[in-house]
């Protein structure tokens, strides 16, 4: 395998953040399942004894993620009540990447991307750095672009992760160099630089008032919205898929939601988990809960919220 450009991650935590920024570095094997977390100060993270320490864990076929936002200081987990600053609006071309940058370039209410990193093959994540930016704002922002874009609607939220470029990928075989093509970077992206219209929730509202549906649907999807938001995140090595498959038959079973639905409610939880799961997964696991799971339907509509 060839060497490794290790000033590659350093530029690229050197550009997106400040050196006082705290964030989040996370690390998995998906041969062994391990996982580990770090949250502290980027210029800890961009020093030179903890980059040795990546590159070893990068040799032993660790996959090296880093949190697209910046963390509150001091804290230890990677949550949205702790993301400080908006840093990007980010997007996750998980398939079909260069069509994805196509659809970008051509679009004339989205501007140019400070910086395209690329995962693996026809695979890219998408950054244009952000200021001024609420976390409601964004994520409402990057789930109208992925809707428009095809593009992953489980990044939305604003703790997702992103790949550290210069070191590799070993999701996939053969294993990728993770890549970076610097743009725009100078440049930094308030709410007003996008003019992106949000027909989604614009047709949304329109149904609803149409249908005389009150704004926050069906009582049971709002139930199932509390149900998640007590449930601990699934976390890699920790029988995380054994937790996705019961959330995911409580949702579709218990609460009899929709696959859509049952979708909409994971995405906020799905961003806790530890490393989220893609919307494909996410699908996947709806879909053989629905089949495979042997909680009744409905059965948790007859009980008290």
């Amino acid at each position: 395998m060839p060497a490794v450009d290790y000033e590659t991650p350093r530029r690229f935590l050197e550009t997106a953040f400040q050196p006082d920024d705290w964030i989040a570095v996370f690390l998995k094997s998906y041969e062994s399942g391990r996982s580990t977390q770090r949250v502290g100060p980027v210029s800890r993270f961009a020093g030179q004894r903890f980059q040795a320490w990546l590159r070893s864990q990068n040799a032993a076929s660790f996959n090296v993620y880093v949190s697209v936002n910046v963390l509150a200081a001091d804290q230890r987990q990677r949550t949205r009540a702790v993301v400080r600053d908006v840093r990007h609006v980010f997007l996750d071309a998980d398939h079909d990447g260069a069509g994805v940058l196509a659809r970008v370039a051509g679009r004339t209410d989205v501007p140019r991307p400070s910086y395209v990193l690329h995962s693996s093959s026809n695979r890219c994540h998408i950054f244009w750095r952000a200021r001024g930016f609420r976390v409601d704002e964004v994520e409402t922002l990057q789930r109208e672009l992925a809707g428009q874009l095809n593009t992953d609607r489980s990044a939305i939220p604003c703790t997702q992760m992103t790949r550290l470029p210069g070191f590799y990928n070993y999701k996939y075989q053969p294993p990728h160099r993770v890549t970076i093509e610097y743009a725009a970077v100078d440049r930094v992206y308030r709410p007003a630089d996008f003019s992106v219209s949000h027909t989604t929730s614009r047709c949304l509202l329109s149904l609803l008032q149409i249908r005389n549906i009150p704004s926050n649907k069906h009582p049971a999807l709002e139930r199932a919205r509390r149900y998640v938001a007590t449930v601990p995140p699934a976390i890699a090595g920790q029988h995380g898929d054994s937790r996705t498959f019961r959330v995911c038959c409580r949702l579709v079973r218990g609460f009899a939601l929709s696959d859509a639905d049952a979708l909409e409610v994971l995405v906020e939880w799905n961003a806790r988990c530890i490393p989220p799961w893609t919307e494909r997964e996410l699908a996947d696991k709806v879909r053989h809960a629905r089949h495979y799971g042997r909680e009744p339907i409905g059965g948790l509509l007859g009980t008290q919220p």
